[in-house]
């Protein structure tokens, strides 16, 4: 019974060696073979990042092992979308350069040493590497906390999820005495296969900085997301939105030099949200600005909105376009001619968007204000047009749709002129009077109405200014008038006198 009880247990534990060799086997075969399937997706998003406009691709090598490899990036921001601002004649534009290490941990278990038994291909992490003075000007906000965090996990289907966080850090100048308390950052950003999907979640609790006086900015509860899926046309289409809190700012009269007064004011629930849609070949997208209350010195105004649309837009052009843009971004040009090269671009492989009844509107804009509201309604748009029409400037109007429409208060005229007046004139040395540039700002208000009133520009409908325009098969009308355009002009009679006296003789 013994010789037959140990002759089992034998095979047991034969059976059970051979499964342990047989799971780490395949374990450490898996391991390989993810590691070269993580190479070809992380080459992917590589080419990926490489396509952006943002970066230029410095320098890139990758060394794969058998159960994790390391991949080292340098990225250069791309100059087009700085020179404008730091370009100076005759000296070098500066370069802004970061490196990356990612830290590659193969699948099929990456994240077993922390007793995480979920699936993936990879999961990478990355460390950043600034130079010296930039390190050193973080390291004294940061302390000795990463400045940015990024895990980037990878399913099999080469889809993923990314979580890139920011520590918070509190912060002081010591000669200049400014202070600053920043509240950490945290985004995710959730993609599919070669980024055909993106989902992108970020939050920001608050940011203050303090002047020695106290004064200063502040902003909070800032929140981001957008949800895209590539459309037939190459398109990325979906929804995005930006929220915020509110902002505050609060600075003293010299700080800055078109601010000689100083600014306070405050912005409640400043909100956007955005959409694109696919309808054939043609896309359509909308924009929304909300804001709750401003309070400017004090004074409360608000709410806000404004609607505005895009549509019948060829998404095939705009793909092209794109792609075109992108290149011409990426190439070794001068502010200069960077403008000219856009607008060559735009006329050679444009043209399509003009072709397909395009629209562009502003469907609202309303603010309200202590002395009543601001609204505001325009769109234009083509109908009918072909190319050889821009050379034809009669046929072009007669094919441009446009119309718009406004109300201000009277009131409001009159303090912005006021306003304006008091910058321009008043003043402790001015010697002027406050009351006296006031009663100027109001007959000169009131002399420029009555002048746009008689010939018909504005409509003074009690205590609001209006007016009304619609320019529709070449015809223009203002506030209901029939307005002639140039060319509808009768042509100048010359004097025929003279000649009338020749046919006498």
């Amino acid at each position: 019974m013994n010789k037959g009880f140990f002759s089992v247990k034998r095979k047991v534990l034969i059976a059970a060696s051979a499964s342990v060799v047989v799971l780490v086997a395949g374990y450490v075969g898996g391991a390989y073979f993810a590691g070269q399937a993580a190479e070809t997706t992380l080459q992917k998003q590589h080419e990926w990042l490489a396509s952006l406009p943002y970066f230029i691709v410095k320098d890139r090598s990758y060394q794969r092992g058998w159960f994790s490899s390391t991949e080292t990036t340098t990225l250069q921001l791309n100059p087009a979308f700085y020179c404008f601002a730091l370009e100076k004649e005759g000296a070098p534009l500066p370069k802004f350069e970061v490196t990356y290490t990612q830290r590659i941990t193969h699948g099929p278990l990456p994240l077993l040493t922390h007793f995480n038994l979920h699936p993936y291909k990879a999961v990478v992490s990355t460390d950043f590497v600034f130079a010296p003075e930039t390190q050193k000007l973080l390291s004294s906000f940061f302390g000795e906390q990463k400045p940015i965090t990024l895990e980037n996990r990878i399913g099999f289907s080469d889809d993923g999820v990314m979580q890139i966080t920011m520590p918070s850090f509190e912060h002081e100048e010591a000669l200049s005495g400014i202070k600053a308390k920043w509240q950490g950052l945290s985004a995710t950003v959730d993609y599919g296969g070669d980024f055909n999907r993106v989902k992108f979640d970020a939050s920001v609790p608050g940011l203050d900085v303090r002047l020695k006086d106290g004064k200063g900015i502040s902003f909070s509860q800032l929140i981001v997301t957008s949800n895209h899926q590539r459309g037939k046309s190459g398109l990325m289409l979906g929804a995005n939105a930006v929220k915020l809190g509110s902002l505050k700012v609060d600075l003293p009269a010299g700080l800055l030099t078109y601010l000689p007064q100083g600014l306070n004011a405050q912005v409640d629930g400043p909100r956007y949200q955005g959409s694109v849609t696919e309808n054939g070949e043609l896309i359509d997208g909308t924009a929304r600005f909300n804001i709750d209350k401003i309070t400017l010195s004090g004074k409360p105004y608000g709410p806000a909105e404004l609607i505005t649309s895009a549509r019948h837009l060829h998404g095939p052009t705009l793909a092209k376009l794109g792609d075109a843009f992108t290149a011409l971004q990426k190439q070794a040009t001068t502010c200069n001619d960077y403008p000219t090269q856009v607008a060559k671009l735009a006329r050679e492989q444009g043209m399509p968007l003009l072709t397909h009844d395009p629209q562009l509107a502003i469907e609202k804009l309303e603010v309200k204000l202590p002395d009543g509201a601001i609204r505001f309604n325009g769109k234009v748009g083509l109908k009918g047009f072909q190319p050889g029409d821009l050379d034809k400037p009669v046929e072009f109007v007669k094919k441009l749709n446009a119309n718009a429409d406004f109300v201000v208060p009277r009131k409001v005229v009159e303090t912005v002129i006021a306003w304006q007046a008091t910058r321009m004139f008043g003043g402790a040395d001015s010697g002027i009077s406050q009351a006296d540039l006031d009663y100027l700002a109001g007959q000169f208000v009131e002399g420029q109405i009555n002048r746009l009133a008689n010939q018909k520009l504005i409509r003074v409908e009690g205590d609001m200014l209006a007016a009304t325009a619609d320019l529709k098969e070449g015809a223009f009308t203002l506030n209901g008038a029939r307005v002639p355009m140039p060319w509808e002009q009768p042509a100048k009679v010359e004097n025929s006198k003279p000649e009338a006296k020749q046919a006498g003789k």
